[in-house]
């Protein structure tokens, strides 16, 4: 209803579709599976529209297959290759809780010590797991719209590349993420502090990473997954630091982007060609880092996350 709204609004969409016929959008072979998992694959009519049948129809079905060929792999070596990567790090002795991030926080309130390492593996391996688990139905549901004719974004580009936030942002969870800026960033950056960029930026990426993000991506799939209370309404509201660090870590990158910009290709074989690599570890360490926030486990605090956080960056506070 929210991307229905954005659509009419633009004037791009034909006043004769009806709400009705608007939503069948998402009720369609390639949302039907997992419905909960990537519903934001379709983006609507106009995107829609503008996707069908825009290349060689032939090249489309053939994409769609190979996507369901990642989209199997996936699935079927998600353990193989969790459990290896867990083997690997714990033979040269770090502790990874399984690859766990709410098994390393209740190790760790339970009066357990954690050093830097495992934070920093664990997070980072967890995240491995989940999108691998998220990868495999979000690229099934990509080649069935391909297959359809529809030449469909992949929900995934290669983020692992990305240098820095914004880059990542636009890689990781595309569909979802531009679903986040049609409904919650635009609205807002084109309406308040029209003579004041910084603001305007901040407020933006507020509405979307924080506002957006928190009720429209975690709210609602805490809610559905764990009924209708009070306490799960409170649960996912107590993890509101990793939304707003995630904003933080967005909004800067931008306004450093917009201020300086970019005189060099990214990845290109030079002398600056580890300044890269860095980056781009930085990046998905940070991402992956502040979801320590994201998954606190039952008796966690909020000083205990904060203690974890800062033990990643070698900070231990008694």
């Amino acid at each position: 209803l929210m991307m229905y709204h954005v659509d009419y609004k633009s004037g791009r969409m034909p006043k004769e579709v009806s709400p009705i016929a608007y939503l069948s959008i998402f009720l369609t072979p390639a949302s039907l599976p997992n419905w909960k998992w990537g519903v934001t694959v379709g983006q609507a009519y106009t995107y829609l529209e503008n996707n069908f049948y825009c290349t060689d129809k032939n090249r489309l079905a053939i994409e769609g297959i190979k996507i369901w060929g990642i989209a199997l792999l996936y699935l079927v070596f998600n353990d193989v290759i969790r459990y290896g990567l867990v083997n690997l790090f714990e033979f040269y002795g770090i502790e990874v809780y399984n690859a766990r991030i709410t098994k390393m926080v209740s190790h760790y309130v339970d009066g357990g010590e954690v050093v830097t390492s495992s934070v920093l593996a664990t997070t980072v391996l967890d995240q491995i797991r989940w999108m691998m688990l998220w990868g495999g139905s979000v690229h099934f549901k990509t080649g069935i719209w391909r297959v359809c004719g529809y030449k469909m974004d992949p929900y995934f580009n290669k983020p692992w590349m990305s240098t820095n936030l914004v880059t990542f942002w636009t890689r990781f969870t595309f569909h979802y993420r531009e679903f986040l800026v049609r409904c919650f960033y635009y609205p807002v950056f084109f309406k308040f502090f029209k003579n004041n960029i910084i603001l305007r930026i901040s407020l933006a990426t507020f509405a979307a990473v924080t506002v957006g993000n928190l009720v429209w991506g975690h709210m609602t799939e805490g809610m559905f997954y764990n009924g209708m209370y009070y306490r799960n309404f409170a649960g996912v509201l107590k993890t509101w630091p990793y939304f707003i660090l995630l904003t933080l870590g967005i909004t800067v990158t931008e306004l450093y982007l917009f201020w300086r910009k970019p005189t060099r290709k990214v990845w290109t074989l030079d002398r600056y060609w580890v300044t890269d690599f860095i980056a781009m570890y930085c990046t998905v360490q940070f991402y992956c880092i502040i979801h320590v926030f994201a998954k606190p486990s039952s008796g966690a605090t909020l000083t205990d996350c904060a203690k974890l956080f800062l033990i990643g960056f070698g900070i231990h506070i008694d």
